[in-house]
């Protein structure tokens, strides 16, 4: 591979990543604001949450980078402090999508609990409450990007090896591995409150279950389902990254141009911003038929 393989695929690819991924935010934030159902849960606010981290994250990282890959439009290496920014938003807005779906997870986890004061942690207000604190927590642990970050040999870079080898470890802990055992850990506790109330539930009701309870368990299965695709992805889309990052510099001399392949692991990262919608909305049976029905009230409002 060369750096015109890799100006091609981000040419016919990125183009592509902006318009589906916009096309899933804005249907997304349509969907869950259409109805007092879906706008007043909890769950439905850290969706809406990711589709607008994810417009940012097409819009501030892709599109820029798409430029600079294409027409060699870098600001970052005209200004010292809008590298420094740049970088840190950058980081900062890849990694909170993924913690905000560690949030679905426990608000799930919360929901399903037997205790009423964990329930009243999936809440509306709670989750407002929540968002604003975990994005505060990621500024505050990136903050060290801004001290960090210079135009060193008219490129943005780390200050110092000792530093970029920080960075990758950083990286690989609480970008890639963190949110995925966070999410395993807390949809594998829901589906096991959830399987022990079924069998409750079974051996109660001698084994005919309410329409309503079951309808209810098929939803939550359903969700469950969908977690675990997104934690398979997320891993699929960041543990290139922040490998290659520590083999560049624990191994350097084993791949030759090791930046170049850091670029295409970034390009498999932007790909996990553009997927919320098709993943949740089209994977979740509920968020579909609630999609089916808007589809048609267009169509209706077209027709008139």
């Amino acid at each position: 591979m060369n750096d015109v393989t890799y100006v091609q695929w981000s040419r016919y690819t990125q183009p592509v990543l902006i318009l589906f991924g916009t096309f899933g935010a804005i249907f997304n934030q349509i969907l869950f604001h259409r109805r007092k159902l879906l706008r007043t849960a909890s769950c439905s606010l850290y969706f809406r949450v990711i589709s607008i981290n994810d417009l940012l994250v097409l819009y501030i990282i892709v599109f820029t980078q798409w430029l600079n890959d294409q027409f060699h439009f870098d600001l970052t290496v005209r200004s010292a402090w809008h590298c420094k920014i740049r970088t840190y938003a950058t980081y900062c807005l890849y990694a909170i999508s993924p913690y905000c779906i560690v949030l679905v997870c426990i608000d799930r986890f919360c929901r399903t609990s037997k205790y009423s004061r964990v329930r009243t942690i999936a809440t509306l207000r709670t989750a407002h409450r929540l968002i604003f604190v975990i994005i505060s927590l990621i500024c505050s642990l990136y903050i060290h990007i801004l001290f960090q970050f210079n135009i060193i040999e008219a490129a943005c870079r780390p200050s110092s090896l000792s530093y970029y080898r920080f960075l990758g470890h950083f990286l690989v802990v609480f970008y890639c591995l963190l949110p995925p055992i966070l999410m395993t850990v807390f949809s594998s506790w829901t589906l096991i409150l959830l399987s022990s109330r079924r069998r409750k539930q079974i051996k109660k009701y001698q084994i005919k279950t309410q329409p309503l309870r079951k309808r209810r368990f098929y939803r939550d299965y359903q969700l469950i389902k969908v977690l675990v695709l997104y934690v398979s992805t997320n891993i699929i889309c960041t543990l290139p990254f922040s490998f290659l990052i520590l083999l560049d510099v624990y191994q350097a001399n084993l791949v030759e141009n090791p930046m170049l392949y850091i670029k295409y692991s970034v390009l498999l990262c932007n790909l996990n911003h553009c997927t919320s919608f098709f993943i949740y909305t089209l994977g979740t049976p509920l968020y579909r038929r609630e999609l089916i029905r808007l589809i048609q009230s267009i169509r209706k409002r077209f027709r008139m």
